[in-house]
């Protein structure tokens, strides 16, 4: 973002909106942490604070404190949202085994106007998860800013829901559990309103009433974010459409104005049709939407294509659409057939192959399925492997419904006196990535380091094309264990090689909504300790204060005694405690 953009597009002074910015809560209290920072502060290897110094930041800013002391200051995720906004404002940075305050401090308190709102704009942006590459599975923050910019300023829970549906081509929420559903308009923004609240916590949004509603300080930021970071008017139609591809498509029309403002609708829809011509997979449906976004004035262009074959029947499907008129079945299967390889080709880096033909016949419905002999013969080159995929569906997997409840036991490998294992008890539609989440918490570890499921039917894990896993966000756990005793491998921390077997104990009705932990036995293995062998080494250190590396072992985990740690200890409240965070 530009230091020196313009601001006129709202009605306040330079002056009334750096006051706004220093005013928001979340700099605010990271300003206090950096000032306590001060000149320096010994951190850990993974360069947090240290426990003793974690407490005490927490006490200093009015955050929750643990039971128990924390291993680092990782453990609290209160004070690491604080923390986080400190090192983006620069308020803080970390080298040499000290943090210690950085310069966005003295910009923040003694800079220009334009340089404190640099501060603050970089830091909303990167804590709120809006500068740098888009994540299709976390757009809540830029679609309701999207929602509130198009709509002046404010925006009630339903047209909040109608951006959300828009941005997934259907009914939708922003959370999975029943309690988000449609939100009912007279009772406030209902799931919308902790979207709303921590654009809050930067100056950004406010709720008011029934409504959601931008600050003068939000306004300018969503008309800064919307116009400065659009790509430049010059740009060529396939530049355009790679910037904004995997955007919601509100965001994108917003995105793309300056540069539709720069062309006649039909000179714009001309260079997209092209652009779209020349391009393949998500793309080329983007183009095509934002050739579809400069309106019927655009018709010039479309009815020139019109007269092509192939990608033509694009444009004879939206003439028709403009005219009102039937369209060619033809054009409806050539069309049918290029959306459904984008899916394809999406599905085939993300879900297993021998699960393919079952969700493209969802996908396509049993209408287009029946259609198959029209879709083989409209001339389109990817017609075969669709057609043969949607002929050769075999028989789905069997699966338990999705909201039926897991009972499974997960346990620590090769780890004894005493073993370490959670049982839980979760939905059964629950993503691998969900489920990463869960154990993670049930068990106590971190989240420091890499993993990946290993089950029979492949590996899945962050989607990496250096790793190969397959996309662990596409595949639940009941497509995978279908019957008590089913088991998957979860492997974390690929250095020290903690595996977990994941049995599926029982198949309950539906009584849960969110994990549970029901019962476990020991403590969660310190992390980096060396795997299960550097564990028992661990173990047997710390209860010798004669060991030769007794001391090492206390002051690696900040213990004053080797009593302090205690492998037996594991408490289901502590357990649920995490699960809920």
């Amino acid at each position: 973002m530009s230091d020196n953009a313009a601001v006129d597009v709202v009605e306040v002074s330079l002056d009334e909106l750096v006051a706004q910015a220093r005013a928001c809560p979340a700099l605010a209290t990271a300003r206090q942490l950096a000032e306590w920072v001060g000149p320096g502060r010994e951190v850990t290897t993974r360069g947090v604070l240290r426990p003793a110094a974690a407490v005490e930041a927490c006490e200093l800013l009015g955050l929750e404190t643990p039971s128990r002391k924390p291993r680092s200051a990782l453990d609290l995720p209160e004070l690491m949202m604080v923390w986080a906004a400190a090192s983006a404002a620069e308020f803080i940075e970390v080298a040499g085994g000290r943090v210690t305050a950085g310069p966005g401090l003295g910009r923040w308190l003694d800079g220009a106007p334009q340089d404190v709102l640099a501060v603050w704009a970089a830091c909303a942006g990167e804590s709120l998860g809006l500068t740098g590459a888009a994540d299709p599975e976390d757009m809540d923050f830029p679609v309701v800013l999207a929602a509130l910019h198009e709509g002046g300023g404010t925006a009630s829970a339903a047209q909040l829901l109608a951006a959300f549906e828009e941005m997934a081509g259907g009914p939708a929420s922003i959370c999975d559990c029943p309690d988000c559903a449609a939100p009912d308009p007279s009772s406030g923004l209902g799931p919308f309103e902790d979207v709303v609240e921590a654009l809050g916590e930067f100056g950004i949004a406010e709720v008011r009433g029934s409504e959601a509603a931008l600050t003068p300080l939000g306004r300018w930021f969503t008309d800064l974010a919307f116009r400065e970071n659009a790509p430049p008017p010059d740009a060529g139609a396939a530049e355009l459409v790679a910037a904004l591809t995997g955007l919601p498509d509100m965001v994108s029309r917003l995105m793309a104005r300056p540069w539709l403002a720069a062309r006649t609708p039909a000179e714009a829809a001309g260079e997209l049709l092209s652009a779209a011509a020349a391009a393949s997979g998500q793309e080329r449906l983007d183009a095509l939407a934002l050739a579809r976004a400069c309106g019927p004035e655009g018709a010039p262009a479309w009815r020139e294509w019109a007269a092509r074959d192939g990608f033509g029947a694009h444009a004879r499907l939206w003439l028709a659409e403009l005219d009102g008129t039937e369209p060619a079945e033809r054009d409806e299967a050539w069309a049918a057939v290029d959306t459904l390889t984008v899916m394809l080709d999406t599905l085939a880096a993300d879900a297993p192959a021998e699960f393919l033909p079952t969700i493209l016949q969802a996908a396509a419905g049993p209408e287009l399925t029946a259609a198959l002999p029209l879709l083989d013969e409209c001339g389109h080159p990817d017609a075969p492997r669709l057609v043969a995929l949607l002929g050769g569906v075999p028989e789905p997997l069997p699966a338990p419904g999705p909201a039926a409840t897991y009972q499974l036991k997960v346990q620590l490998r090769y780890v004894t006196k005493p073993p370490v294992w959670r049982r839980l008890r979760l939905p059964a539609g629950i993503t691998l990535d969900r489920l990463h989440e869960v154990v993670q918490a049930a068990m106590g570890w971190q989240n420091y380091h890499m993993h990946v499921f290993s089950h029979e039917s492949g590996e899945y894990g962050v989607r990496d094309p250096e790793l190969g896993y397959r996309d662990e966000r596409k595949v639940s756990l009941s497509q995978l264990l279908t019957a008590p005793g089913d088991k998957i491998v979860y492997t974390y921390d690929f250095g020290d090689g903690w595996e977990h077997d994941i049995v599926l104990e029982d198949i309950l009705p539906p009584e849960v909504t969110a994990p549970v932990c029901v019962t476990g036995k020991g403590a969660c293995p310190p992390e980096d300790c060396g795997g299960s062998w550097g564990y028992a080494d661990l173990k047997h250190t710390l209860a010798d204060p004669n060991a030769e590396n007794h001391k090492n072992m206390l002051e690696w985990l900040d213990l004053t005694s080797g009593d302090e740690f205690d492998p037996k200890h594991f408490s289901p409240e502590e357990a649920n405690q995490r699960l809920r965070h």
